[in-house]
């Protein structure tokens, strides 16, 4: 999970510049979560496909 902390900030940094509020911190990291992509089930073959 701390990789998704570090790229959500760093994103934050690239848009609002070098040191953005922590309003805007929070801003961001609620809109992340409210439409990040669930996490996807690694993908496996149909029985009968094998």
């Amino acid at each position: 999970m701390e990789s998704n902390d570090t790229d959500l900030d760093r994103l934050v940094r690239e848009e609002l510049g070098d040191e953005p509020s922590q309003e805007a911190k929070d801003y961001a990291r609620e809109l992340y979560e409210k439409y990040k992509l669930p996490a996807e089930p690694p993908a496996t073959a149909p029985a009968e496909d094998r």
